[in-house]
């Protein structure tokens, strides 16, 4: 809401800046390699939707916040559980934040869309490895709301206090709700296909495969 309304939070220094996008991508690596279940092939599919989904949310930049990310974080919680899900959510933010512009508010995006990330890996939004449309859609909606709330907060300290957030809030609630129109639709038309690419398999190692072996003892 804060950049349709025309105010920003507190300005950082371009140390306090690169402080911020260390701790960022410190979380989000941390994320990753605690996770037991991660593997290289899993690693590269998640990066590989991370540039696809900011590519995205940098080319629907001038849509009024219309983007795919909300919903592809909750799906990537839903199908890749919550910590793969929170670091794609935070990786998501920096580097499409890297094009549209890095800021204090990049910590309130990263925040709410990982909770978006958590919510998905809690809301059973998959049964026997198909999403359940009809849920996703609504929830990815309704969430638009308290992600707006959480991205406003960014506000205080920039010149702006608690006494006039509730009229900014009021005043970017048409973005919110366009940001929910968009989640719905979004959900509708992309959301079985992302489930897809977000979904790992399972890649046998060459030299494990029948017959290989054989051959790699000819030479």
């Amino acid at each position: 809401m804060f950049a349709s309304v025309g105010v920003h939070g507190p300005v950082l220094s371009p140390a306090a800046a690169l402080a911020l996008d260390v701790v960022l991508l410190g979380a989000a690596t941390l994320l990753l390699l605690s996770d037991k279940r991660m593997t290289r092939h899993h690693g590269v599919l998640l990066l590989s939707f991370v540039a696809v989904v900011a590519v995205l949310r940098v080319l629907m930049a001038n849509l009024p916040n219309v983007q795919p990310v909300t919903v592809a974080v909750l799906l990537a919680g839903a199908t890749l559980g919550a910590r793969r899900g929170v670091a794609f959510a935070i990786l998501v933010t920096m580097l499409s934040n890297a094009v549209l512009g890095d800021g204090y508010w990049t910590l309130f995006q990263a925040v709410g869309w990982a909770l978006v990330a958590v919510t998905g890996a809690h809301a059973h939004l998959i049964q026997d490895e198909g999403l359940l449309l009809g849920r996703a859609t609504l929830l990815a909606g309704l969430l638009a709301l308290p992600f707006g709330f959480i991205t406003n907060l960014s506000l205080l300290g920039g010149g702006v206090g608690f006494a006039e957030l509730p009229a900014l809030m009021w005043m970017g609630l048409p973005f919110d709700l366009s940001h929910a129109l968009g989640n719905t639709v979004i959900m509708l038309w992309t959301g079985s296909l992302m489930v897809r690419m977000l979904t790992p398999v399972n890649v046998p190692d060459a030299l494990e495969m029948p017959g290989v072996e054989a051959d790699v003892h000819l030479t």
